[in-house]
Parts: structure tokens; C-alpha cells; sequence
């Protein structure tokens, strides 16, 4: 019996699911049908493990970084156009306030390595602290950004709603890993 690895994956959508394991393996078979024809032997039992060996031997020969798929459970994908429900904050805390605050920025990741509320000759000077004392090695950029000092920072927030139907389904990935 070949060593075998086994991924189960929660998704709404066989796709979804082939892409959360895109970085392990290569899906080329789907095993579905003949899970069931072998009488869905539980992912528990040593029935499945025998199952998953056999199946890996006669369709992929063992290849590593391919693996085959069963459908355990299958999903159902979220169908509504709009998915989510916004909820305006009202703002109960008086006027707001805003402060200039410049950000500076790693120019190629975007990471944020510092702030101040100052001005841009303190900003300046932090960047200049950046490559002395902090040992940067790269090019900032500093943009300017409001900040709410006094009343509610708080415009809206949204919740993920879901069609009704939508259902994640239940995936199981088997395959000879990649060395």
C-alpha cells in the first residue's frame, strides 16, 4: 500500500475546493462514483484508506503531486447578486474632528512602516530615522490620510449574507505528495 497524503477541504463549490489545494496537488480524477460503488466506506475506516491506495495505484500509478477528489458532501454555491446587508452607524458622539496623519509606506509591498499626526517635516525626518537608525532598505512613499479624533470614526459596516440555498460541501483530497 503507497503512502498517501489526505486533505479535506470545506468549500462551496468543487472549484473552490481544487483551488485550496492547487498548492499540494494537481486534481486530475475525480473518484466520486467509485467511492460510492465501493459503498462510501467512511473516511474513518481502514475500508477508505484501502480504497484511496487501490484507486491512486490503478489511475495515477502513484505519481507524486497528483492526487484524485471525492465529493462527500456536496455544495451548493451562494446565487444572490448582492450578498451582503450594510448597516449605517449613526453618529451619536457630536461633530467629528480630523487630524492629517502621513503614512509612510514600503513603496514595493505597500507595508505600512510608520505614521505621525504631526506634520511633513516630522514625517520627513521619520523616514530619514527609517534608513539610520532602523536599517530600511528600500523606498518609501507617504501619503496623507484623515483620521477622526473626536466623534464616531465609524461610517457603516456590512455583514456576508448568503442565499438561503447556500451550503458548504465537504471535499477530500488524496494523493502521493510531492517530494
Amino acid at each position: 500500500m503507497a503512502n498517501f497524503k489526505r486533505v479535506e477541504v470545506k468549500a462551496y463549490t468543487k472549484a473552490e475546493a481544487i483551488d485550496q489545494v492547487k498548492d499540494t496537488f494537481f486534481v486530475q480524477r475525480d473518484a466520486t462514483q467509485a467511492w460510492k460503488k465501493a459503498g462510501e466506506p467512511s473516511p474513518l475506516d481502514k475500508e477508505f484508506k484501502v480504497f484511496c491506495a487501490d484507486y491512486l495505484e490503478k489511475h495515477t500509478k502513484n505519481a507524486p503531486g497528483i492526487a484524485c477528489m471525492i465529493t462527500y458532501r456536496a455544495g451548493s454555491a451562494d446565487t444572490r447578486e448582492r450578498p451582503y446587508k450594510m448597516n449605517d452607524v449613526v453618529n451619536e458622539k457630536g461633530k467629528r474632528k480630523y487630524v492629517t496623519t502621513y503614512i509612510l509606506k514600503d513603496k514595493e509591498t505597500g507595508e505600512e512602516l510608520a505614521k505621525t499626526t504631526e506634520n511633513k517635516k516630522k514625517a520627513q525626518e521619520l523616514a530619514k530615522k527609517l534608513y539610520t537608525d532602523g536599517g530600511f532598505r528600500g523606498s518609501i512613499i507617504c501619503t496623507y490620510a484623515k483620521e477622526v479624533l473626536e466623534g464616531e470614526p465609524v461610517a457603516f459596516t456590512t455583514d456576508y449574507a448568503p442565499s438561503k440555498s447556500a451550503k458548504e460541501g465537504h471535499y477530500i483530497f488524496f494523493g502521493v505528495e510531492k517530494d
